[in-house]
This record gives structure tokens, sequence and C-alpha cells, in this order.
């Protein structure tokens, strides 16, 4: 492309190009641009700094002054800015593609050559692909001997304006319109000071089983500088090139603007989309609760595939993959099979692969990067090297240091190798500590830099493996963190939760309640902030999905069995895990089974882009997940507790909805029954829905308005009169309800002695309190302060139909009852289908009403 006169290069149908201004030997200003997003260089007569950025839709101008980098050497607090440097020649511009490059050479001033941390050429490349809405950085410092440079920012400018965001591996949105980020998971972003957040200081971050690294305050900017916006990685050594030199080639960051109709950070996911791994629905079992899988040597696992296979394909579902988790591998090898169950070696795993492929299904494998479980004193005397962990690491497992040469070396080979010989769809990669302060394994002996050289070996891996198959889904699981970019190596991320939770923090009497109560209060804690949430979408994220193993807790009615499945998949979850037994599970369990994962197929557009709304079920609150595709919406919502409780719920941006405002949708109740919800919703406005206590639905929004309808059922009469050392309480008792009319009593903490009609009764269900009992390794972030002892029980009602009781307790105070009714309706017609869900309800609305 020519350098053109200004006047000229505007009158150009171009997309994309480079303008440079200025008649003397150096231009004033080089302008690089496609449609949509400019950025401006201004020559201040010896560098080049970026001075503002340019909406081109819009004409909106961000003007910034620029550092344009800042190195940071070891054991010192005073770094160098582009100051330190003096521009060589002019700007190179060149195109490849539809990309246009702007490359600048610096040298040292003077004064600075004696600096070894000062590389003695700077290469810096700005460039942007036509028809985004986002340009890119780079930088390479090339030194004659190996350094060492503690922190280098890839952009450090002042601006003012609002920000908010960054962390480790998030951007910074400026002004609700740009967002800055270093496209890397171990990247740091700071902000309005140049020094926020402080690490590990997002709501989301140490939660669960969190990562820590611990940068010794090396993040920290001393001299603060209103408006700073910093964007940061801890490279450490540089590495030698090929021809006998030293590097260090800085991560890239990426500037962006806002995407009319769409939120800021829609409009960062919508640029993490042209780069992520796209996403993808992937339904496989795991035999790691199911005991009957657990021996790989003879044909358990194909087995299992079979009575799977004869239960779901009456349904048209179909398994993706049998998935072998930890013990198939020799722990006294690198990732060789287990002689105990694969004598021959891997030619034993492919004839087990061989088998289940001829049976329909694919094969996948559980395998941690870092040796993690496996044998490490059998490794270090074979030449591996250990990681040396933190302190916060200590307290768990040993495993491999990834950045050490022959332990690299040997990983990059093998984990590929593995997937193309078993031509493998899936790897559950788990333990990802890529914690190692150790020396002599490429990185200096920190925590920030071994981090970094870890997960740089980690990436490396997960990319070979793609080379050699592409289409390969790929899990992060263990001490992974929510940063967006891990998307563009990894499928899915792990929640950070214990493995199958119980939360009885508040009171409940279904098992499948707790259990999803438990993984629900994980993702309330993290993601039901909507100010400060995670951009890693709820759909990427791995939850331990279905566990059916067939114990004695799993005593519970068909409906709270549907609750559950429907809770793991209304949560938007595109990695659909089944840890069952098959022995476990009735033909109707299947039924449900089967039909929530064909609905879930059918809704898959909505639900891939779900949002946490409401309150922490183990508080009692009502909580959901709502997603929107166009006009089509899809809501799961439940109530943990007993009284009814109204959910609201914006209807806006911030659930990912960006149409017209103003306009009615309505609502199908599609469980526990079919019918229209009777109200119109109206676009912009607070949507406000009712839902029973102890109750779980799906509804599905249109657009359009539907007339309003009287309730279905009457009000429940009663009358509660307290006493001087007992509370009574008269109730009709309706005609028409079937299968379940339930007295729900909870003390406060202790039980409560119930007659009814002067007879002491015996409770049909009990339930008691296990106050904050997440995983000990899952705990962190989760502990609830006020939650406080219960006791519950439950008392059936159904033989008292049409009477009045007159019911009494025991006890003036530190206790509430309720009463939970299915009260008979004319069921509405529904079009039964795979994909439709089973409502089990159809013919009943429960009610529940607080009666003390």
């Amino acid at each position: 492309m020519n350098i053109l006169k200004k006047d000229a290069f505007l009158r150009l149908p171009f997309v994309c190009g480079l303008l440079l201004l200025g008649s003397n030997s150096f231009a004033q200003q080089v302008v690089l641009k496609n449609d949509k997003i400019q950025r401006t260089l201004t020559y201040d007569g010896q560098v080049w700094r970026t001075t503002s950025f340019t909406d081109m839709d819009h004409k909106r101008k961000l003007k910034v002054t620029s550092d344009e980098i800042h190195i940071l050497p070891m054991e010192t607090t005073k770094g160098y800015s582009i100051d330190a440097f003096i521009a060589v020649n002019k700007p190179k511009e060149f195109n490849k593609g539809d990309t246009c490059f702007v490359e600048i050479s610096y040298r040292p001033k003077d004064e600075f050559k004696q600096i070894l941390e000062i590389p003695q050429e700077l290469k810096i490349t700005y460039f942007v692909v036509a028809d985004e809405r986002f340009s890119r950085k780079k930088m390479q410092l090339s030194y004659a001997r190996k350094v060492t440079v503690d922190r280098l920012e890839v952009e450090r400018m002042y601006m003012q304006k609002n920000a908010n965001g960054g962390g480790r591996g998030e951007p910074v949105f400026i002004d609700n319109a740009w967002f800055f980020g270093l496209e890397y998971p171990a990247g740091h972003s700071r902000h309005t000071d140049g020094n926020l957040p402080k690490a590990d200081a997002r709501n989301f971050e140490k939660v669960g089983n969190y990562s820590f690294i611990d940068l010794e305050g090396r993040d920290i900017e001393p001299e603060t500088k209103n408006g700073a916006m910093r964007l940061m990685h801890f490279p450490g050594f540089a590495k030698q090139n090929m021809t006998g030199g030293f590097t260090i080639d800085s991560k890239i960051a990426a500037t962006g603007v806002v995407k009319e109709d769409l939120s800021i950070q829609q409009s960062f996911m919508d640029y993490l989309s042209t780069m992520w791994k796209a996403p993808r629905s992937f339904l496989h079992y795991n035999n790691w609760f199911d005991a009957a899988a657990k021996d790989l040597s003879g044909d358990g696992l194909l087995n299992v595939y079979k009575s799977f296979k004869k239960a779901i394909e009456p349904y048209g579902v179909k398994m993706d993959a049998m998935v072998a988790d930890d013990g198939w591998q020799d722990r006294k090898s690198i990732w060789e099979p287990s002689p105990r169950y694969f004598p021959n070696g891997m030619a034993d795993v492919k004839l087990l692969r061989n088998k289940l492929k001829k049976e329909g299904v694919d094969f996948g494998l559980w395998l941690s990067i870092s040796g993690y479980t496996n044998n490490i004193d059998w490794g270090k005397a074979a030449g591996y090297a250990e990681a040396v962990r933190n302190e916060y690491f200590s307290q768990y497992g040993r495993y491999y240091s990834l950045s050490a040469d022959k332990y690299k070396n040997e990983v990059m080979k093998k984990i590929p190798a593995i997937a193309k010989e078993l031509d493998l769809v899936y790897y559950k990669h788990d333990f990802n500590d890529l914690s190692d302060k150790s020396t002599g394994n490429n990185h200096p002996g920190t925590d920030r830099h071994g981090h970094e050289a870890n997960l740089d070996a980690q990436i490396d891996v997960l990319l070979a493996t793609r080379a050699v198959k592409p289409d390969i889904i790929q899990n992060l699981t263990n001490w992974v963190w929510f940063s967006p970019y891990w998307l563009v190596y990894s499928d899915y991320l792990w929640l950070l939760a214990g493995d199958d939770g119980m939360n009885a923090n508040w009171p409940e009497l279904s098992k499948w309640a707790m259990k999803s109560t438990d993984r629900d209060a994980y993702f309330a804690r993290m993601w039901g902030n909507a100010g400060d949430r995670p951009l890693v979408p709820i759909s990427r994220i791995m939850t331990h999905g279905i566990v059916k193993t067939g114990d004695a807790s799993e005593n519970e009615t068909l409906q709270d069995w549907m609750d559950y499945a429907l809770m793991h998949y209304g949560r938007g979850t595109l990695l659909k895990e089944w840890y069952i037994s098959a022995a476990s599970m009735t033909d109707d369990e299947w039924k449900v089974l089967c039909l929530v994962d064909n609905w879930a197929k059918k809704h898959r557009n909505e639900l891939n882009k779900t949002f946490y709304v409401g309150g922490r079920p183990d508080e009692g609150a009502v909580y959901g997940y709502i997603g929107w595709e166009g006009k089509q919406g899809v809501l799961t919502v439940r109530n943990p507790a007993a009284e009814t409780q109204t959910i609201r719920i914006p209807f806006n941006e911030t659930v990912g909805f960006s149409l017209a405002k103003n306009m009615g949708y309505h609502a199908q109740v599609v469980y526990p029954y079919h019918d229209q919800y009777a109200k119109t919703f109206t676009s912009g406005k607070v949507m406000e829905i009712e839902v029973p206590g102890y109750s779980t639905m799906a509804l599905e929004f249109r657009e359009g308005a539907v007339p309003s309808m009287k309730p279905v059922v009457s009000k429940l009469v009663f009358k509660t009169e307290k006493g001087v050392d007992q509370v009574t309480t008269k109730l009709q008792v309706p005609v028409a309800i079937k299968d379940r009319a339930e007295l729900l009593v909870i003390g406060w903490p202790h039980d409560v002695q119930v007659r009814i009609n002067g007879e002491v009764q015996a409770p049909s269900k009990s339930e008691k309190a296990k106050l904050n009992a997440f995983a000990g390794y899952a705990k962190a972030g989760m502990i609830l302060p006020k939650a406080k002892d219960w006791r519950m029980n439950s008392f059936d009602l159904m033989r008292y139909k049409g009477q009045e009781i007159e019911i009494t307790y025991n006890r003036v105070d530190g206790f509430e009852s309720h009463v939970l009714l299915e009260r008979k309706v004319v069921a509405k017609d529904y079009p039964a289908a795979h994909d439709v869900l089973w409502p089990l309800s159809n013919d009943t609305r429960r009610q529940t009403v607080k009666l003390f």
C-alpha cells in the first residue's frame, strides 16, 4: 500500500489501511485503521506514542497518553518505558491478506545502553484485520545475551475515563465503550490508578478449589497515576533464537470498541468468538463413580455402554463418548497404560476403543498434563523434574515441572500421540496447578515466572494435540481460573466445587434438591453479581453433571429426580456428563433424562447464553438461569424454600437480551406442567414470576402479549392462633388434591411435636442441617456465616382431604409451618414428543402456604 496524502486516502473505498501524515523525514502521525476502528500514533521527535483510538461507526474518540511499553527488571522498582528508546527509520507498513501491519523499530538511547534489561532492538507491531472491531499489538525485545525481565507491560496508558473489570486473564472496560485485554489466561490487567483491581480481588476469585499464584507484589506500580491502565505479564528469561541471540516475545494485546446493540461485555465476547474454540455440546459417560466400569481389563465399560444404548436409543439420544477417568494409566510411567488392565499396552486400549467404536460410540480419557496422581518419586529417579509448589499448592499433591525440558519434550510427543493413535474425541485435563518455584527449569525461581513458563508449556501441549486431532474436546478442571482467554485453548472449565456435594445450609427434604443447591450455590457466589462476574459463559462450565450410583439417599420421587436433571441441563451446560450406574436407573428415570437431554438440544442456542438470576439457594432465595437467542428465551427457575417467592429478572442486555424495548412477550410453562403463564412481559422492564415453594419450573418465552387470567386454584382456608404454650392452626384441607399434601414444619433448630386432631404425628420424612459442609478443598469463599441449624419434618395430609383439621405445635417460637398441596386442575393438552419435557404434574398446580 502506498503512503497517500490525507485527502486522497479518505476518498478510497479501503478495507484497512495505514496513513502517515507529515512532510518531514518522519511523518507526525501514523493512523492504522479499518472501517470499524482506528489507532493513531503521534511522533514526538524521538518515539511514537498512541494518542487516540476512534470508533469509526460512531466517530467516538478515546484520547490517551501512552508509555507504549514498560520493562521492569528483577529486584528493583524502577522500570523503563518508551522514553528509554529512539525510533529507527520510518514505520514499516505492509499487508498480509486482509490484515494491515505497522512495524516500528527502536534502539536504546545512549544513556540506557548499559542497562541489561533494555533490549538492543525493540520492535513493536500494530495490526488490524479488515471488518473487525478491534486491533492488536505485540512486541519483540532482542538481546545479545540471556537476560531476565521480571514484568513486561504491553500497554501502559492513561485516560480520564471510568474503568472496571481487570484481573488475571481479564480485560479492562473503559467508559462502557472500549475494552483492553492481553490475549493470555495468565496476563494481568489493572486500571483506575494502575493498581486496581488488586491481585485476586475480583468477586469470583479465591472461591472454591481456586488457583493462587504469588506475585509477591511485583504487579504493583508504586508510583500510581490517575487514569492509568496496564496490561502485563511475567516473561522471565529471554529465549535463545536461531541466530544465537536472545528474544522475549510479548503476549498480544487487543483493543476493541463496543458493537451496536451490544453491551461492552457482550462486545468483548463477540471479539473472543473470533478466536475461541467454538461452543460444542458433548454428552458422555465417565466411569469415576461407577464400580461396574472401574475395571477396564474386560468388557465392563463396553457393557455399560450397551445398557445405556438400550435405554436411550428409543428416545433418539446418542452418547458422544465413553470416558475412562483417573486409573487407566501406569503411575510409574509417562502416560503408558496400566498393565493391570492393559497387559499389551496401548494395543489393548486400542482394542477397547475399537469395541466401543463398533457399538457406535467414541472414546475419551482423563489425563493430567502435569502428571498429578502419578508416582513422582519414580519420575524423579527417571530424570523428570518435580515442580516446587508454593505454600498454597503444597497442601495438595505433587506433580512435574511442565517447563522442564525432559518432561515437556516427553508430553509434547506423548499426549498428542495418544489422542491420534486412539482417535480420542475428548481429554479431561485435571489438576492444573501450574505453580512452580523451581530453578533450572527454564524460568526464574519465582512463582509468577514459573506459572507463566508452565502455562506456556501446557498451552503448547493443548495446541499440539489439536494439531493432530483438530476436533478434539479439551476440558480443564481443577485449579483453572475463569479467564475468558482459556476458551481459546479449552472447551470447558471446571466450576471449582466439590465432586458431588449436598448443601444442607437451608431446609430441604430431597437429597436431589440438596445436590442442586450445592452446584447452584457456587454459581450464585461467582456468577450471581451482575456487576462483577466471570465473562466465561455458564454454558462452558463443567459441573460433574448427573451423578447417580444407586446409594440409599436416592430414595426420592420421580419429580425430585426430574427437578435435579432439569437443573443440570437448564444451566445451559454444554458438557453433559453422566456419572451414572445403569443398575441404579428405572425406566421412568431414563425417560426423564432422555427427554430433558432432547429438550436442551432443541433449545441449545438459548441455553448456550444463560445468565444466573436471583439469589443464593442455600439462603433460601429463588433463583434460575435465563438465556436468549433473538426473540426466543428459556428460563429454568427453582425455589429452594417452602414459601412461595417471586423472582425478579432483568429483561435487558444484562441477561443477554439486546432487542427492542417496550415489546410484549409471553411465556409457556413446559415443566412441571404445560400451560400459558398468565402474564405479559415487557422488554426493558423487570419480569416478575411467581414460583411455589420447593418447585422447579421451565418456561419458554416468545414475542407477543397474552391476556391475563384468574388463578386456577382457590385460596387456602386456615386460621392460626398463638397461645401461651402452643400454636394452633385450623386448616380446611381441600378435596381436589392429588399425590401430595404435606405439612412441613421447620424447627430453628429444634424438632417440633405436631398433633393433628389431638393425636401426636410421626413424620413421613425428616432432614436436618449440615452447615457449610463443602468439600475441604472447595470451601474457600463459600462459607455462609449466617446459616443456622434446623430440623425439618414432613407430615402426610392426604388422608384428611376434604376435612377441617386442627394442628397444634408444642412450641410458640423458633419454628415455622407450611402446607404444600398439589391442587387438581384440568390438564392442558401438550405436544408429547421426545424433545418435550414430561409434565409430571400436568393435572395439578402446586400451592405452598405459610401457616405460621
